[in-house]
């Protein structure tokens, strides 16, 4: 503090420099965001899809489960690389051969999303 200054004066610079500070943040953060989403890919609209084959067997004994897989599109619409990254181990292979099938609109590059697919052994 200066000689002939109070707490008061110092207080309030203090104050509004701190809110200028996180001001500038915030609007850098959301500048980053603002960017962010306009150059992030559009999700591509599925055209042709296939359901899976519910394995006889598992329905039967009413199990059932979510498959998550992250699937590569090429530019063409097609389905590429499928890894699965969650769910039930046991309908991966179902949940793969159908979504092989599937066909998306033409892009310019390729993209990758996640899908998920449920099996609920009661549904028909």
């Amino acid at each position: 503090m200066f000689v002939g200054q109070s707490n008061t004066s110092w207080s309030k610079r203090s104050t509004r420099f701190a809110c200028g500070t996180l001001g500038l943040v915030l609007l850098a953060l959301l500048s980053t965001a603002f960017l962010e989403a306009q150059n992030a890919p559009a999700m591509r609209k599925l055209v042709y899809k296939v359901a899976p084959k519910y394995p006889r067997e598992l329905k039967q004994n009413a199990i059932g489960g979510v498959v998550r897989l992250s699937i590569s599109i090429s530019p063409n619409g097609s389905v590429g690389k499928i890894s699965p990254i969650g769910g039930n181990p046991i309908l991966v292979d179902a949940a793969t051969l159908a979504v092989k099938q599937w066909k998306y609109v033409p892009a310019d590059h390729p993209t990758t999303t996640e899908i998920q697919l449920d099996f609920i052994p009661n549904q028909q």
